[in-house]
């Protein structure tokens, strides 16, 4: 991890050491990663100054310097924010920050997933990624609004969910839309005061907290539920329809099929023909003198016709 913090930092110094332009003496101790109001207000007048003259290499810089904030969840990322705004005004500011917010905690997110599964053998770590992992898995169907309003909430931070969400299942792309989306409503307010940037005196101008940033918060919120709300409409919609359409279960009686038919009762008081075995001395015996005994029935015997042309039958 120290390896590719370090190997990131040279690159992040080696981009702004090609792609700045050649500052004044005196512009030089101006250029920082703010962390305070002052020095944002003094960077602001430096890149309004050089925006004109070098815009794409402007661009290239402040974008390699959001990546390597978010990637690594370094503070500033909010007065980068504040500063696009006041540079390049709200619309451009809003997309391009978005855009690197979402693909800054992607590199994030790599980053864990690379090196996170060392933690995980702590049980400590373990038990909290399990806990999560139950509440991801109960919101599978709604995955990207519940990220989005994760994003929007101010527990957990927003590192936090960077590191976990490579562990309980979630892709990288719903992960980059799901962030874009969700850092939206922030993002706004951020550049909206960027845009008021050069007029204010201090941080308390920013009125990070007002009903009007708490309305615009509320709508992202409800923006990203109304996919939710739809689909379980329509899922309840749905069913109700199948329901109706396959109607009660009507079981009919089927008639029994005869596949062959079986020899005649015999009447009563008609006595059956006894079949006694010859050999068996016995049998024959106690047999009633009166009962005709059938031997055995031997084949059909056809004699040869006689003189007068008919022929005659014999049963052995």
């Amino acid at each position: 991890m120290a390896a590719v913090f370090i190997v990131s930092t040279l690159i992040l110094g080696g981009t702004l050491w090609l792609a700045l332009p050649t500052l004044e003496e005196a512009d030089r101790p101006l250029l920082r990663i703010p962390k305070s109001f002052a020095q944002l207000q003094a960077l602001n007048g430096l890149l309004k100054k050089y925006r004109d003259i070098y815009p794409y290499r402007i661009v290239i810089c402040y974008v390699t310097t959001y990546l390597f904030l978010q990637a690594f969840s370094l503070p500033g990322s909010m007065y980068l924010s504040i500063l696009g705004g006041a540079v390049w005004g709200v619309p451009r500011a809003l997309l391009l920050a978005c855009t690197c917010v979402a693909t800054g905690a992607s590199l994030c997110y790599l980053i864990s997933a690379a090196f996170g599964p060392a933690l995980l053998t702590l049980p400590k770590w373990k038990a909290r990624l399990d806990k999560f992992q139950d509440k991801i898995h109960d919101q599978k169907d709604n995955l990207i609004s519940f990220l989005i309003v994760l994003r929007i909430a101010p527990l957990p931070p927003h590192w936090v969910v960077n590191v976990i969400c490579p562990h309980v299942g979630i892709g990288l792309v719903p992960f980059w839309i799901s962030t874009f989306l969700g850092i939206i409503g922030v993002t706004v307010i951020h550049t909206s005061i960027g845009g008021g940037l050069d007029e204010m005196t201090s941080a308390a101008d920013f009125h990070l907290i007002s009903f009007k940033n708490f309305l615009l918060l509320s709508a992202v919120v409800v923006g990203a539920l109304i996919p939710v709300a739809l689909r379980f409409y329509f899922k309840r919609q749905i069913a109700s329809v199948a329901d109706v359409e396959q109607g009660p279960v009507v079981f009919e009686e089927e008639e029994d099929e005869v596949f062959a038919a079986g020899p005649a009762g015999q009447p009563k008081g008609v006595k059956t023909a006894q079949l006694v075995d010859v050999t068996d001395a016995e049998s024959v015996a106690s047999s009633d003198d009166d009962e005709d005994i059938i031997l055995e029935a031997g084949p059909a015997v056809v004699l040869k016709a006689s003189d007068d042309g008919h022929s005659r039958e014999s049963s052995l």
